[in-house]
């Protein structure tokens, strides 16, 4: 037998294979001349300038820091038809599918309907209760488990309810079975995701933050997306600040416009109907500092040794900060130099927290003579 005949073949017979294997990807290939001239309409966008309906994209953050109250309220603002979410424009009332992955039904309930001032028919939601109950939890890296929410998507879509926002809470309960930290077992649901933005959906991602700070598990999950915001906690001595929630927000990553803002302090508080409104240190009334002074003097009233020194430890600044928000309360007659509130100052703090303060009786006019 003449081997190095025989070995040829079997080369030969592997590269006949190889090419039978390969793709003929020259019809895909054009001139940048021919793409100029392609009549590819613009992109439309859900958010401002920096979400577009054919995106995906990151919301993540430590557990209890408040990204799923954070895409709740972006949800409820979409599906709603709000003029702007956070100082972003709302371009046009769309549909939403909110995909859980851990919470209660009841909590999922309570939370829509704080968020909400009324019924959303165009608000879908997937709950994992339900699906844990059957014994079938999603598993996003099932291949089959994406066929399940591609038919949804249809079946939506046939429906006349085709949901163009779909925002997936979160990303490690939402998978199963898998080394979350392996860019190679991450690759297939990355494909998936992909897919559905090139089906023009708006895909958006809940996550965690890993030991370093930075979002946890794979870093090729990061590497297509459009936009990647970061919630943060905020200082220490802020917590007590705010009447609930309070966390900041920046973009880590944007492929489009920089959004305005980019970077802010949001507070989940309720509104003067009861409603949770998640407001921005810079598009929304956010109280500043010397009204959360006035508020601390109110809430302290009966303490007999107030002092600047006092103020400042309690807010963690300088002596002379709080001297200087001193001198504007004084100045607007908010309160007295003894440090009590005045019938303007309960005025105000009723107007900022009417679910905290009773409304003041009106104040009292000195005669003109």
């Amino acid at each position: 037998m003449d081997i190095s005949s025989e070995l040829r073949k079997i080369v030969s017979s592997n590269e006949e294979l190889k090419k039978e294997q390969f793709r003929d990807l020259s019809p895909y290939i054009i001139t940048q001349k021919e793409l100029s001239k392609e009549d590819i309409p613009k992109r439309k966008f859900v958010l401002g300038e920096w979400m577009p309906e054919d995106s995906f994209g990151m919301v993540y953050a430590n557990r209890g820091v408040g990204k799923s109250w954070f895409c709740m309220a972006m949800a409820v603002a979409i599906a709603n038809g709000d003029p702007t979410f956070l100082g972003w424009e709302i371009h046009k009332k769309r549909s939403v599918l909110y995909v859980d992955g851990e919470m209660a039904k009841v909590e999922i309930k309570e939370r829509f309907d704080h968020l909400s001032d009324h019924y959303l028919d165009n608000l879908f939601i997937l709950s994992s209760e339900m699906l844990y109950r059957d014994g079938k939890p999603i598993c996003l890296d099932d291949v089959n488990e994406q066929l399940a929410i591609d038919n949804v998507l249809e079946k939506l879509e046939q429906e006349k309810s085709r949901p163009q926002i779909l925002i997936l809470d979160n990303l490690s309960t939402l998978r199963r079975g898998i080394n979350e930290n392996d860019n190679n077992e991450a690759q297939q649901l990355l494909d998936w995701l992909i897919s559905l933005r090139h089906k023009q959906y708006t895909v958006i991602i809940v996550h965690h933050s890993g030991k370093s700070g930075q979002q946890r598990g794979a870093s090729i999950i990061e590497v297509p997306m459009d936009f990647v915001i970061k919630l943060d906690p905020p200082k220490e001595n802020e917590k007590d600040l705010y009447d609930g929630a309070v966390f900041n927000f920046s973009f880590e990553k944007i492929r489009l416009k920089t959004p305005k803002p980019s970077t802010g302090k949001l507070s989940l508080s309720n509104n003067q109907e009861g409603k949770l409104k998640l407001l921005s240190s810079t598009t929304d009334k956010l109280p500043d500092r010397k009204f959360q002074i006035l508020k601390y003097l109110k809430k302290n009233e009966n303490e007999t040794k107030m002092s600047i020194r006092k103020i400042a430890e309690k807010f963690n600044i300088a002596i002379g900060t709080v001297a200087a928000d001193r001198v504007s309360l004084l100045k607007e007659k908010l309160i007295t130099k003894k440090y009590e509130v005045t019938n303007e100052g309960d005025v105000i703090l009723y107007e900022i927290w009417p679910n905290e303060f009773k409304e003041p009786l009106e104040l009292d006019l000195e005669p003109p003579f």
